[in-house]
């Protein structure tokens, strides 16, 4: 078998590179199998082989075969290919004859070199003992170091030098590489892993508690990282397996013939790598740094990952104002109603973050407690820098949190008010169809002689709605670091929150202040429905009709005016009693029965002095009659004098 391979590798190894002719295939009535040797070389026809497959050593590149080199003068022949054909054996006899031409050529190099001065004295001792001349037997000028752009562009010069003799690699040369570095390499020629990189690379994770040891969420988490380290764990072996075959296959393909034999013209490059050295010495600040960062930032800290994960799947979801789960029926709400409802919102949040999120948090530390412990000294005169810094990073950490909380739940009050961004300028006409969204607060009419006033008015609308954002803000403070959970006699520390003065929390007051602002426009246009009432308020139409009485007028008169305030009072009382207009709710009922009980009080003053005429009147015919009841009488006989009785 093993002669029969050799005889595969040697005398079948035909390509269509070489233009050799391949075998004819097959006729169609055979019904034999090809034969082996067929088989063999109708694949080398297409695909030559790239490595022997017998050797004594693995993983021996195809054209070694036909030179018989010992492994020493095969291995790495191909980074210096004028080289390529010497032999260690041949150069034995040439060492002494170079040294000896080395020692004295050297000082005749130095001597004509413009960049090196010679001392006179030490070339003589040179010429005499046969000695070659020392580095400190010539001064050097000390050459200023280069700087990055100097740098960049050499490299940048050796980048488009390497570019210009280079050639895009085809698509036929993209397969057949691609074919060589995973099918022509066999993984079995391949050096094993080391067991200690991936140890190294496991080194690097943070260590996995057992699923058995800890709550429900953390062993899903642990389960799930678990699972994830085994796919890396998979993607490395791949990656090592894949990058072996490729450098095989790239360190052969560096000779031409390989490239010829095997009919690819050009592979493809790696994307350059350029490393630039600073001009200035950067190790001792590199190290300094790396230290104050060592010390300082607890980032990476397992307990870290924790305390993020916990957030996010639990707490992250919270808002101090979760308006949207309200029923639209509850709209709108008296100011001090909506107020209430802020309140008592912001307080359930900050009860389940002190009950919930700060013990919880709390808990991790003392399961997972070795993640942290050995930055606590052991006795009173260590420092306990470590320690601080630690608790600070975890202080940043859960304060980053219930800002993010109280930013969120500001911008979603915010989005809230941002409905009724369009304001209520409704125009000439009233459409009651027109605002259909539900409104927020309810604001009433009232009558403040001699005007109509807000009920509250939009000042303090305004503060309300300030209020609510302040309350937000208010609800995250004052609570305890974790710290002062695990050490009771800590308990004076707590996380930072959001600070009204920030210019966030103005943006976002000055932006539903707008709001605000653009739908107070459509309440004070809503009060010309009652300009036509003004009279009321302002004691004219009392005037008028005062003015009215002291005049004498008939019955048909008097009949007349109050015809008059009986049509204004049915106007009054048609009038509508709410008028939604976006934000607001305009209720108008106190003031249209006010306006009414001014109608009455006018019509009052008309029916008094008009019922006293009308009296008058029946006082003054009723002597009348009895006056002339008795001047008939006595020209009647008494036997007709009951007709005057009826």
């Amino acid at each position: 078998m093993c002669e029969f391979q050799m005889e595969d590798d040697s005398i079948h190894n035909m390509s269509q590179a070489r233009g050799c002719p391949s075998l004819p295939s097959l006729p169609n009535s055979s019904k034999e199998e090809p034969s082996e040797l067929y088989q063999i070389v109708m694949r080398h026809s297409q695909y030559p082989p790239i490595l022997q497959s017998t050797s004594w050593t693995q993983a021996a590149p195809f054209k070694e075969q036909r030179h018989h080199r010992s492994p020493c003068d095969s291995i790495g022949n191909n980074f210096s290919l004028q080289a390529q054909d010497l032999k260690i054996c041949k150069l034995h006899g040439k060492r002494r004859a170079h040294n000896s031409s080395v020692d004295s050529t050297v000082p005749c190099i130095l001597s004509n070199s413009p960049n090196f001065c010679l001392r006179q004295s030490s070339f003589c001792s040179s010429a005499s003992s046969r000695r070659v001349a020392s580095p400190k037997d010539f001064l050097t000028p000390r050459s200023p170091p280069l700087t990055p752009d100097q740098q960049l562009h050499i490299i940048r010069s050796h980048e488009e030098k390497m570019r210009s003799t280079e050639t895009e690699p085809s698509k036929k040369d993209l397969e057949r590489y691609l074919y060589y570095i995973t099918t022509g390499v066999p993984t079995s020629v391949l050096a094993p892993q080391p067991p200690q990189q991936m140890k190294n690379i496991m080194s690097l994770l943070p260590p996995v508690r057992e699923a058995a040891d800890t709550s429900v969420h953390i062993r899903d988490t642990s389960v799930h990282i678990q699972k994830m380290m085994e796919d890396l764990q998979e993607e490395v072996k791949r990656d090592y397996i894949f990058s072996l075959k490729k450098s095989i296959v790239d360190y052969i393909l560096m000779d031409p013939s390989e490239c010829q034999r095997l009919s690819i013209s050009s592979i493809p490059r790696p994307f350059p790598r350029r490393v630039i050295r600073g001009a200035m010495p950067w190790a001792s600040s590199y190290r300094e740094a790396h230290r104050l960062l060592s010390e300082n930032l607890f980032t990476v800290n397992h307990i870290m990952f924790l305390l993020q994960d916990t957030w996010l799947n639990s707490f992250s979801s919270l808002r101090f104002v979760q308006l949207e789960d309200l029923p639209s029926s509850s709209f709108p709400f008296p100011p001090c109603e909506f107020e209430e409802l802020i309140q008592r919102q912001c307080q359930t949040t900050r009860d389940e973050l002190m009950n919930k999120w700060l013990p919880h948090c709390a808990s991790l530390f003392v399961t997972f407690k070795e993640l942290w412990l050995p930055f606590v000294p052991r006795s009173e005169r260590e420092a306990s820098v470590s320690v601080h810094n630690f608790f600070s990073c975890v202080a940043a950490l859960m304060s980053g949190q219930l800002r993010s909380l109280v930013i969120r739940s500001l911008q979603d009050l915010l989005l809230f008010f941002t409905i009724y961004q369009e304001g209520n300028d409704f125009g000439e006409v009233f459409d009651e169809m027109r605002y259909v969204q539900p409104q927020v607060l309810l604001i009433k009419l009232e009558v403040e002689e001699p005007r109509i006033v807000f009920r509250p008015s939009f000042q303090e609308c305004w503060e309300l709605i300030h209020r609510a954002f302040m309350e937000i803000i208010k609800s995250a403070e004052k609570l305890l670091r974790v710290e002062c959970n695990l050490f009771p006699e800590i308990n004076n520390l707590y996380l930072r929150t959001v600070s009204p003065h920030e210019s966030l929390v103005k943006d976002i007051i000055n932006k539903a202040k707008d709001i605000f602002h653009k739908n107070t426009v459509g309440p004070k246009k809503y009060l010309n429905v009652y300009t036509k009432y003004n009279s009321l308020l302002d004691n004219k139409a009392k005037q008028d009709i005062t003015a009215f009485l002291e005049e004498k007028h008939s019955l048909e008169g008097f009949t007349k005016k109050i015809e008059g305030i009986n049509h204004l009072w049915r106007e009054i009382a048609l009038l509508r009693i709410t008028a939604p207009l976006s934000m607001f709710c305009l209720y108008a009922g106190k003031l249209n029965e006010d306006l009414c009980d001014y109608a009455e009080k006018l019509k009052d003053m008309i029916s008094k002095p008009s019922r006293l005429k009308m009296s008058h009147m029946c006082v003054v015919l009723f002597q009348a009659g009895r006056y002339w009841q008795t001047q008939i009488s006595q020209y009647l006989s008494p036997n007709t004098s009951y007709i005057l009785q009826l």
